[in-house]
């Protein structure tokens, strides 16, 4: 009998991390065997890629995380002001979203914690507005809730449009600019 090819674990990874997503918001909900069937594996399979839930749950996050973080931190062009700087972030958190929904909708869910890149980026933002006179005194995770909260309801919402995203932009500007 000939064998199946050999599947890099990077390739079995994004099946699994594909199909978890595509369950649902929360992956406490999802069975295992569920999973595998959805990822088109075996049980056997999945479960040496991610040998618990909470293991699943890791692997889940942190690549989820990283397309997030690959597509909104790419390099900004030099010298944008702040208000281009933070039209740009939120077109690209909405591309990203438009292009990974399920990715999206999981990290709607998901929150946002002390140590993310997204909360490290926005206390940069909020420390050179406050020192450019442009920005209101924010920290960095109040800045980071007021984009994420209504950006993660826009999308679990399905209505992070062009529009909304305009007129959000705006609001926010009016909100945090001294």
């Amino acid at each position: 009998m000939p064998r199946r090819p050999v599947t890099s674990i990077t390739d079995l990874e994004a099946r699994i991390i594909d199909a978890a997503l595509s369950l649902g918001d929360s992956l406490d909900a999802v069975a295992m065997p569920e999973l595998a069937r959805t990822a088109g594996l075996a049980v056997g399979t999945l479960y040496r890629v991610a040998p618990s839930k909470d293991a699943l749950k890791n692997l889940v996050e942190q690549r989820v995380m990283a397309r997030f973080e690959q597509a909104v931190f790419a390099p900004f062009p030099a010298r944008l002001d702040l208000r281009s700087r933070l039209a740009l972030i939120l077109g690209r958190i909405a591309l990203f979203a438009e292009q990974n929904q399920h990715a999206a909708r999981y990290l709607a869910s998901r929150g946002l914690k002390p140590g993310d890149m997204f909360v490290r980026a926005a206390s940069g933002f909020a420390r050179d507005g406050e020192a450019a006179g442009q920005l209101k005194p924010l920290g960095g995770a109040e800045l980071a809730a007021l984009i994420w909260g209504p950006l993660s309801a826009f999308t679990r919402l399905d209505v992070l449009t062009p529009q909304t995203l305009t007129r959000f932009e705006g609001a926010l500007w009016d909100a945090v600019a001294a």
